[in-house]
């Protein structure tokens, strides 16, 4: 039995890189791996206002419900003005002893960073999901970088090459059938766009809601789930009509509910995408996709053929207009969608990606 030590700040929260290393974590083959999770709730940040997501008791029990063991440690404050964003008031070290496991895997952004940067004998499988940060520590066996654009600035900025592997994300996707929001919106018979987003201002987008509006018709909607409060705002001050905010969840059907009311996903993000689990989720209900340039493009390389990237909301609002439009173009889209996430981004084969990584890993 390999045993493996999943460790992330904020681990049971249901961003992004959480839900990753949740769905691997769950997903390994427990007859063949001893899973640890460690993780703590949202600590307040010294030296930013961000507020990381807290824990969500759902994905406890999820990761639990498929045999992993879930351990929570404490943190007092995360400390961003120290380049290793160190962990302050942790008990981290009483709970935690690397010498108890054959493998760590983490999930972060590239620099040295605690706890880490202070973990030197157990081999660490990285996983990085910023770009432009990389360094070479002796017993960082592999680096998982989530898209090929990402893949590039991590070995432009130092990275060894030998070690950079190339996987996406994997997202665990329940089958919820049919049920929608349609019919309990009245929406029946509406046209109807979507972005899922974490609750975080840093991240929000103006340009699909500014897109949307050029476009609003009595036929048309556009529905929200989660995201920041300044998507809510500005459906105020746009004066849409049909425009509707669900509440931010980690359960998976009513993410799944509201991917199923969807015609075409709308995605936006200020800083761009590595490789976006809304994405994904919205790939595996076979849905169009509209995004946007921004200073990462891993959206680009997730759409694909999907849909389109687009400069600004004038074009995003054209694009909007042909889905709705050209039957044939919107098939097309739909297809390809159905095509990349089946051949990508399929759970079963990315997290057999995982498995081989971590034998070769256990076994260097």
């Amino acid at each position: 039995m390999i045993k493996i030590a999943f460790i992330k700040f904020g681990g049971m929260a249901i961003g992004g890189t959480e839900k990753v290393l949740q769905t691997i974590a769950a997903e390994l083959p427990k007859d063949e791996f001893i899973v640890d999770y460690f993780y703590c709730d949202a600590a307040p940040y010294i030296g930013s206002d961000f507020k990381h997501i807290d824990t969500d008791p759902s994905r406890v029990e999820y990761v639990k419900e498929h045999g992993v063991n879930a351990i929570k440690f404490n943190v007092e404050f995360k400390d961003v003005t120290k380049p290793t964003h160190d962990w302050i008031n942790t008990d981290f070290w009483d709970i935690f002893n690397e010498d108890d496991y054959d493998l760590i895997q983490t999930g972060r952004s590239g620099h040295p960073e605690y706890p880490f940067h202070m973990i030197n004998k157990t081999p660490i499988v990285d996983s990085i999901h910023l770009s432009g940060m990389a360094e070479n520590k002796p017993n960082s066996l592999k680096t998982i970088l989530i898209s090929n654009e990402q893949r590039d600035r991590w070995i432009a900025s130092g990275g060894p090459v030998d070690r950079a592997v190339t996987i996406p994300n994997p997202l665990s996707i329940p089958d919820v059938g049919d049920v929608n929001y349609r019919e309990e919106f009245g929406w029946e018979d509406k046209f109807i766009f979507g972005l899922h987003q974490r609750r975080d201002n840093h991240i929000f987008s103006p340009l699909p809601l500014e897109a949307y509006d050029e476009i609003e018709t009595d036929d048309t909607a556009f529905l929200l789930l989660g995201g920041s409060e300044s998507y809510q705002k500005q459906a105020k001050d746009l004066g849409l009509k049909n425009f509707k905010h669900l509440p931010t969840t980690g359960e998976l059907e009513p993410i799944h509910k509201f991917l199923n009311t969807l015609n075409v996903y709308a995605h936006g993000r200020s800083d761009g995408e590595q490789c976006s689990s809304s994405i994904i989720e919205g790939l595996s209900h076979h849905l169009p996709m509209i995004s946007h340039t921004a200073t990462s493009m891993g959206q680009k390389e997730q759409i694909g053929d999907a849909g389109e990237v687009v400069e600004d909301y004038l074009e995003y609002s054209d694009v909007m207009k042909n889905l709705m439009n050209n039957k044939n173009y919107y098939v097309v889209c739909k297809l390809n969608a159905e095509k990349r996430y089946r051949e990508i981004y399929d759970v079963p084969s990315i997290i057999s990606k995982f498995v081989t990584l971590y034998r070769e890993a256990a076994n260097a």
